[in-house]
């Protein structure tokens, strides 16, 4: 078992943050200790002093005080986790911020409302726990202005020299190169992308393919691309079908995670609303060239050497439409172990969608008040770590139930927890039961089935505020 597994609360994360005041550095410790209490609630209730709600709104409003610097501790204790293991996995996607009211600070998002889009990248064990390590990079921007098909009318650009512009898409390729440049800095061994069909970009590809570079990725496939036949010494095909006629190499059964209604939802399967189920997959695998898109500058590749690992659900529910999955890879695939890793690594992703909700529910990011696009993004910077101490709470009390309670909680938090909960609890507790002993104290009833993020959240925040008064009553406050 990784040692380097303890708990870290968001102010832990904080401490060290270099903010160019020796002032601004205490008063973000004790804020974030405040909202890390309160993780849900309003900043004027997490905030119980008039002196502190306006210090914290100061601090947000400081131009001195970035998002870079207030992430950078976080950042760091990351990339010292990461270097335990000798793969980690960094999940890459986006997310909306939706807020009420019409601000103008905001843009527009997918389909309607206003808001922000953050692009992250997440950190996680490459073992079979999926363990939640820490943030390595979050890219925020607004869609204000001219929307990309205005432009092209008006300048009258066809779709080739529209392609050529800057847009959204190059998000993916940022966060690889952010992530790649720390790793390449840090005691970390080595770095496997994982995306979902959104990064599906053949600019992306030819770039991470490149012979310099050779980046480690696992893409789901939102494009059916055609091979390169001709260079294959193969008739012409689509990739799917090309790897369909391969011999199944292996089976497995795969836990599919609930999937909400997304606000704003386009229709597409992966938007879909699903609820949790098992799964059998069959599992192919094979080579494959993929031939440059026509729409493509001519300073691409013509051709990007890949393999493919199709995932296909085998005897689904009649009324749900089966799973596939098209995994485009630079990981070997020799052998049926290393195809399993593949398939093991991409359901890698459900972390970065349960720390979206740890963010939105566990810390109601989008409930957050703040009268500036740099307040906003500050807001956002401070709530990053927390949302992550929910996450890894959850995590290693669902993926290993018999692990040790000292493994999720600290040693005060855990004398406090015995005397606070409402059922008695077992001499040696572990990480289960301190989940459920936290969900408890949100309001979580068992009958209820496993608890959600809005008790774990209440919990959480009762139990820290209760470590705070516990500390006060022994006159051990640094503060």
């Amino acid at each position: 078992m990784n040692t380097n597994r303890t708990i870290c609360g968001g102010a832990q994360e904080y401490r060290g943050a270099e903010l160019g005041d020796r002032r601004l550095n205490a008063r973000v410790e004790r804020i974030v200790e405040r909202l890390e209490a309160k993780p849900n609630v309003p900043f004027p209730l997490a905030l119980v002093t008039e002196a502190e709600l306006e210090g914290f709104y100061r601090l947000v409003n400081n131009r001195k005080v970035t998002p870079e610097a207030l992430l950078q501790p976080h950042l760091a204790a990351t990339l010292q986790r990461m270097a335990s293991y000798e793969t980690v996995l960094v999940v890459h996607d986006t997310t909306e911020f939706r807020y009420t009211g019409d601000r103008l600070d905001l843009g527009r998002l997918q389909q309607t409302g206003r808001g922000y889009l953050g692009h992250f990248g997440v950190a996680v064990s490459g073992d079979e726990r999926h363990d939640p390590l820490g943030i390595v990079g979050v890219e925020t921007w607004r869609r204000i202005g001219e929307t990309p098909t205005a432009k092209r009318k008006a300048k009258k650009l066809t779709y080739k020299e529209a392609r050529k512009l800057d847009s959204e898409e190059s998000r993916w390729r940022r966060m690889v190169d952010h992530v790649e440049g720390l790793v390449a800095v840090s005691a970390s061994k080595s770095v496997l992308h994982v995306m979902d069909s959104e990064g599906d970009d053949y600019r992306l590809l030819a770039e991470m393919t490149r012979p310099e570079k050779k980046r480690r990725f696992v893409l789901r496939a939102a494009y059916d691309r055609v091979i390169a036949a001709a260079e294959m010494d193969v008739p012409r095909a689509s990739t799917r079908e090309f790897v369909a006629q391969t011999r199944v190499v292996a089976k497995r059964k795969v836990t599919l995670a609930r999937r909400r209604r997304q606000p704003g939802g386009d229709g597409r399967k992966r938007t879909q609303v699903r609820e949790e189920r098992e799964a059998t997959v069959s599992i192919r695998a094979c080579s494959i060239k993929f031939k440059r898109p026509s729409c493509c500058e001519k300073d691409w590749p013509a051709v990007i050497d890949v393999n493919i690992v199709l995932a296909q659900e085998t005897d689904p529910p009649a009324d749900v439409e089966p799973i596939e999955w098209v995994l485009i890879t630079t990981e070997p695939i020799a052998t049926r172990a290393q195809i399993l890793r593949i398939v093991d690594a991409y359901r890698g992703r459900w972390v970065i969608e349960e720390y979206f909700k740890a963010l939105k529910t566990g810390c109601a990011v989008e409930k957050r008040q703040a009268d500036s696009w740099h307040s906003m993004l500050n807001v956002l910077a401070m709530l990053v770590p927390i949302a992550w101490s929910l996450l890894r709470l959850r995590t290693v009390a669902r993926s290993e139930p018999a692990a040790s309670a000292a493994v999720v909680l600290t040693p005060e938090q855990l004398e406090v927890l015995r005397r606070a909960s409402t059922a008695k609890l077992p001499p040696r507790l572990s990480a289960r039961d301190v989940m459920l002993a936290v969900a408890r104290l949100g309001g979580h009833l068992r009958s209820n089935g496993e608890p959600g993020w809005l008790v774990l959240g209440r919990g959480y925040a009762e139990l820290l505020s209760l470590v705070a008064g516990h500390r006060l009553a022994a006159g051990r406050c640094d503060r």
